[in-house]
């Protein structure tokens, strides 16, 4: 899913830079997530290399907030840095940041994909849901154009449910 979502997402100009640099996939939470990219490691997505990098230190609140405002600021620049950015929840890897994390990337022209309730509500992009075993996702269009991303309307029709300000938010229910 990942891999073909980069397909259908256009970053502003700033973004997407020369075929020589990667395009960075950063994931916060479980790094059982990472596992499901070693076969994509060794592909291209629009010419470019594909980097993955796990970060840590995100998983709960910092105990003082003074002394690490400075930390935050590195760490969420470090994110910044990324085209694309997962929170994986699954198994135990609970991101009790996840919110902040969103709040410091709204302007940043990362990509945020995760896979909780309520995550497109906090800001982020796209979501994974599960319906039996099927896997579908949802998309927040506001807070992707919000980021200076553009996702195709390919991606948008296979979506679950889409916000968006100028189209009707679609349901689940309406999808199918």
């Amino acid at each position: 899913f990942v891999y073909n979502f980069i397909k259908f997402v256009e970053w502003p100009n700033e973004k997407s830079v020369s075929q020589d640099k990667p395009i960075v996939i950063g994931v916060v939470g479980s790094q059982d997530f990472i596992k499901a990219f070693e076969p994509a490691k060794h592909k291209k997505i629009k010419n470019r290399a594909i980097t993955i990098k796990y970060f840590t230190g995100f998983e709960a609140p910092p105990q003082s907030s003074d002394a690490n405002d400075q930390y935050w600021q590195q760490r969420t620049a470090a994110l910044k840095a990324c085209d694309l950015l997962l929170f994986c929840e699954c198994h135990d890897g609970r991101i009790d940041l996840a919110s902040e994390i969103i709040r410091a990337l709204r302007d940043a022209p990362v990509l945020t994909i995760g896979e909780t309730a309520h995550f497109l509500e906090s800001g982020g992009m796209i979501n994974f849901l599960m319906k039996g075993k099927k896997v579908g996702f949802e998309i927040n269009n506001d807070a992707a154009k919000q980021a200076k991303l553009q996702i195709r309307s390919q991606l948008l029709r296979l979506a679950k449910r889409v916000i968006s300000e100028k189209v009707a938010s679609r349901s689940i229910n309406d999808a199918n």
